[in-house]
């Protein structure tokens, strides 16, 4: 064979080359307001790396550890974060899995944006819908901890884009779809009656009893699945032991024992002193303190009693904490929990609060913080260990991060702002009827998400961020429905 006839073979090879390359930069280029994004959102999270690294360790950090470790589900809330855990537990890396998080929360913002334009939302509105997601503060630093939050968000973003990206999902979306939103719940309880909304949103499609079947069944199985497991280790069928005295330190506060009736088996739970939610739920001074799990069918009946005695200052309660997180700014209520965990600290390299807390410490020290003796068992220092070698600090970039969350987050009124461009869209019955039903649902997951967690825990900034996930992208759908109709 000649050089010529060569060069003429590989010719059409070179030519598709270019061709690829062509379009990648034209794609690249027609979207480059999402590339910008992007660049932005790496560049916050490659600083997060540096300031703290591997990454941030908070107090649940130690129980999803251990159960990676030891495989037996924590009492106190859901563990299927920790099947997430698992691999990174048996790499030795922490580091790797506050990565894979990072990549997870850009890679949200990659598929919000690929379905918001995908529902012919204009692409200026899109990047809108997902900019929160790629530069919000908190959410950087949240998905800089070994905490269940990003992955609850990738699993309902997942199943969001497996129910919407087509006009009709087909039955294996659909299934994929529910066993999704089902691993969603056991990573974070909140996400549980989600599948109540989802239920609605699929009815009101009129996408008939197959679909319904296909999406509800493998919830089912998912849910029900790690409840026979939690009763195989703890005799109760059940997602967690701890769901009643929840609900008891929530509603202590309105416990008036003087004006209702309490049986003399419940007068221990009395409060006899007002106290946080946080101490009723975890204080040595609470009544619930030490009490074992059999007595927890008095403590629910207790709560249960306190709502139905009153059962309007219970409803003020839930619509208090539920207006607080669409208010300007971040002002705390005496009962509220300080964002401070979720900051990063001006020093980092001491080991007590406000510097950095938790394991991972900078390099050198041995200390692993306080572990409360009765939780012991399940904080094995061996696997914490395991996890966090080699950890340092940057406290210029820690300093640095800081005063980026003074500024770049995504304040109440901005989310108040989303919600209600939802419901004007809702109530003028114009445009797109997909698009304002679709943008029902991202609203209605949000409003239940926070609904649920002020029903049975205290008000914190951290659980708003799945308003911060959900409700920008549930405006632009919206916000589109209300503009002039595009060609597809």
């Amino acid at each position: 064979m000649t050089g010529a006839e060569a060069t003429e073979r590989r010719s059409p090879a070179r030519l598709r080359l270019s061709s690829d390359r062509r379009s990648l930069a034209a794609l690249l280029w027609r979207h480059r307001a999402l590339v910008a994004l992007l660049g932005g959102g790496a560049l916050i999270r490659l600083a997060a790396l540096v300031a703290i690294y591997p990454g941030i360790w908070f107090t649940d950090s130690k129980g999803y550890v251990a159960v990676a470790a030891t495989g037996r589900l924590l009492l106190a809330r859901v563990s299927g974060y920790s099947l997430f855990v698992w691999p990174f537990y048996r790499a030795g890396s922490a580091a790797a899995l506050i990565v894979v998080q990072h990549l997870l929360a850009l890679g949200m913002v990659v598929l919000l944006y690929a379905l918001l334009v995908r529902r012919h939302v204009p692409r200026w509105l899109a990047v809108l819908g997902v900019l929160p997601l790629a530069l919000d503060a908190y959410q950087l630093s949240i998905e800089h901890a070994i905490m269940s939050d990003t992955l609850f968000h990738a699993c309902v973003v997942g199943t969001l884009a497996l129910l919407l990206w087509r006009d009709r999902p087909g039955l294996m979306e659909l299934a994929g779809a529910g066993l999704l939103l089902g691993y969603a719940g056991l990573v974070r309880s909140v996400g549980v009656p989600f599948l109540a909304v989802f239920v609605v949103y699929l009815l009101a499609r009129r996408l008939g009893w197959r679909a319904l079947a296909a999406f509800v069944v493998p919830w089912v199985l998912v849910t029900a699945g790690y409840a026979a497991l939690f009763a195989a280790q703890n005799g109760k069928f059940a997602l967690n032991e701890w769901s009643s005295r929840f609900l008891y330190a929530r509603v202590e506060p309105l416990a008036d024992c003087k004006a209702m009736s309490v049986p003399l088996d419940e007068r221990f739970l009395c409060p006899k002193k007002r106290l946080t939610t946080q101490n009723a739920l975890w204080g040595q001074t609470s009544p619930i303190h030490a009490v074992p799990h059999s007595d927890d069918a008095k403590i629910r009946a207790f709560a249960t009693r306190v709502i139905k005695h009153r059962p309007f200052a219970y409803v003020r309660l839930l619509s208090g904490d539920l207006a607080h997180y669409f208010e300007p700014g971040h002002r705390l209520g005496q009962n509220d929990y300080k964002p401070a965990p979720w900051e990063f600290p001006s020093h980092p390299e001491r080991a007590t609060f406000p510097g950095y807390r938790g394991p991972i410490r900078p390099a050198g020290s041995t200390q692993f913080g306080q572990i409360p003796p009765h939780l012991a068992s399940i904080y094995p220092t061996r696997a914490v260990s395991r996890m966090v070698s080699h950890p340092r600090v940057n406290a210029t970039a820690s300093r640095v991060l800081r005063r980026y969350q003074r500024y770049f987050y995504t304040s109440g009124q901005i989310l108040a702002a989303c919600l209600l461009v939802v419901i004007v869209a809702l109530l003028r019955r114009r445009g797109d009827v997909r698009l304002r039903l679709d943008a029902a649902l991202l609203a209605a997951a949000t409003l239940v998400a926070l609904l649920t967690a002020a029903a049975v825990s205290v008000f914190s900034y951290r659980y708003g961020l799945t308003a911060v996930v959900l409700l920008p992208p549930a405006a632009a759908l919206a916000g589109a429905s209300l503009l002039p109709r595009r060609p597809a």
